[in-house]
């Protein structure tokens, strides 16, 4: 094509997309874009035009290059660096998305979307302060920013601090009436405070609300079935639980759907570790040492919701015991080795020193987030790391392993009625069906490993933990080399003031009770579909039927 015919195309292809997006027929405004670039053309508008249409469609894997194109003809694009960002952190990409975002400020200095931004990405990964400091400096900038005072709002709820929530989240409202996240914030107070009924209308009128995106509407789904289920109306508090899962399943297909399950991961190794030779079980027992540790090293592991977090901060309580909260520090040698079967062979013949490798690259992991490893004991807590013993074992065999259990119906359904944000093993989680399934896949596993992996190992019940409480901590802290201190008992004042990163931190700030024992009774009949799957466990681990 004649370059000078070229430049009229390109003139009217662009135009016709400028037309289709004040029309917000976005796909009309694709398919323009789409077959100029088909046809030759290049632009940043078409390659930002087909990225738009992607994100549009939950489909950020998609987008991400196209924005990285059009990035490239212009560098120092406020729009594109915004959006390659967001979409980073939509793909869970935080690090990314945090230098992305960092480069738009630098660009940009008196931008302050870029700053809340990052400062929302920080919070996803779970960095709190990270997060606060680029919120503030965002406000700064926009001080008449209600978006900006309710994320602020919603950091203080997640570090237990609901007064300065409420504050925060009614200054947001001052600016804004309509703003989602500052009445999610108020809500989760008010249910915090069990005042329940002005939980729902406050709920109600927000789902009312005609411009609340599909996440929002999850979110307000969620709390409204957390405010009926607090006034006992469990069988209009589960529809809205099935909506909220139903939006979060339908918002995350695109990223999960497609490709391979966890659940299937997790059978997989059950049947590999079921069927491996004797001299794999042996091999995991050779130990070269583990200098770089403590002296007495505990992985404490169960399925989610199993009570992990009420044992870890009981325990980092001690004066000897250092505790890590639900951060990953195996992930690169789990997606390494246990995710295919030529990884897994690669794995059982590793040698001394690339044992000895991943053992520093653990380490180093443990450091960058701060732990105190000069005390004797350190607990790393992380529920679903059940499904890496075989790690544990091969790099860890002097560690030991203590696991949560609970009763398997109360299990499946506060994973079904919490509120998580939605990855690769939570996506297992947003049915009945899917969290059953999950469940039984990883207890399969657990089991497999107790039996033919050498790692110290005793289970506990989180029943017995809240209703014999001294008789269980003895056999815990038995268990685990410590004697019982009085502290321990009054864990709510005396643990760490860090933020607890697991969904159950605010469950775990409240003294002992049982009042989460049996809870699935509530909603037998919506759970009957899924005992057959649970039966088993129910049994195993001692629970009665009925």
């Amino acid at each position: 094509m004649p370059a000078n015919s070229e430049t009229r195309v390109l003139a009217s292809t662009l135009a016709e997309i400028a037309r289709a997006i004040q029309a917000t027929d976005f796909k009309r405004a694709f398919d323009h874009a789409n077959t100029a670039l088909n046809r030759g053309l290049v632009h940043p508008r078409l390659y930002s035009t087909r990225a738009v249409w992607f994100a549009q469609q939950n489909r950020d894997d998609l987008a991400l290059p196209e924005f990285q194109r059009a990035l490239s003809y212009a560098p120092e694009d406020l729009l594109l660096l915004n959006a390659i960002g967001l979409c980073l952190t939509r793909l869970r990409r935080f690090g990314e998305a945090a230098e992305m975002f960092d480069r738009a400020a630098r660009f940009h200095p008196k931008d302050s979307a870029s700053r809340f931004r990052k400062g929302y990405a920080l919070a996803m990964a779970g960095q709190h302060d990270g997060a606060e400091a680029c919120l503030q400096q965002a406000l700064e900038l926009d001080p008449g920013n209600a978006e900006i005072l309710s994320n602020l709002a919603s950091l203080a709820l997640g570090a237990d601090d609901a007064q300065a929530a409420q504050a925060l989240a009614r200054r947001a409202l001052a600016i804004n009436p309509q703003d989602a996240t500052a009445n999610t914030v108020l809500a989760s107070v008010e249910i915090l405070h069990r005042d329940f009924a002005a939980a729902e209308l406050r709920m109600t009128a927000l789902l009312e609300g005609a411009s609340l995106p599909p996440r929002g509407r999850a979110v307000a789904h969620g709390l409204l079935a957390d405010a009926l289920d607090g006034q006992d109306r469990t069988a209009e508090a589960f529809g809205h639980y099935l909506s909220e899962k139903a939006a979060l399943k339908s918002l995350s297909d695109p990223a999960f759907a497609r490709s391979r399950r966890v659940v299937d991961v997790v059978n997989d190794l059950a049947t590999y570790f079921s069927n491996a030779p004797t001299e794999w079980a042996l091999s995991a027992a050779d130990d070269g040492g583990d200098a770089e540790g403590p002296e007495t090293h505990v992985f404490l592991v169960g399925f989610i919701r199993s009570g992990t977090t009420l044992v870890e901060q009981i325990l980092a309580s001690h004066p000897d015991i250092a505790t890590l909260d639900e951060r990953d520090c195996m992930a690169e040698p789990a997606e390494r080795y246990l995710t295919n079967y030529a990884g897994l062979e690669r794995f059982a013949t590793l040698t001394d020193d690339a044992i000895a490798q991943e053992r520093s690259s653990y380490w180093r992991r443990v450091k960058e987030n701060r732990v105190d490893l000069g005390k004797p004991v350190f607990v790393d807590k992380l529920p679903l790391n059940i499904i890496k013993l075989a790690l544990v074992a091969r790099f860890f065999p002097r560690a030991r392993v203590l696991f949560a259990v609970r009763d398997p119906r109360d299990v499946i359904l506060s994973c079904f009625r919490r509120h998580f944000e939605v990855n690769a093993a939570m996506y297992e989680l947003l049915t009945l069906d899917g969290a059953a399934r999950f469940y039984d896949a990883v207890m399969r596993l657990g089991e497999v490993s107790h039996e033919m992996l050498p790692s110290p190992f005793l289970r506990f019940r989180y029943e017995d933990l809240v209703s014999e409480f001294d008789a269980t901590l003895a056999d815990i802290c038995d268990f685990i080399g410590v004697l019982v201190q009085d502290m321990m008992r009054d864990f709510t004042k005396t643990r760490p003031t860090q933020p607890i990163l697991s969904p159950s931190g605010k469950q775990v700030r409240k003294a002992l009770h049982t009042d989460s024992v049996g809870q699935w009774r509530r909603y037998a009949a919506p759970l009957a579909p899924v005992l057959p799957i649970l039966d088993r466990w129910i049994d195993a681990f001692g629970y009665p039927h009925g």
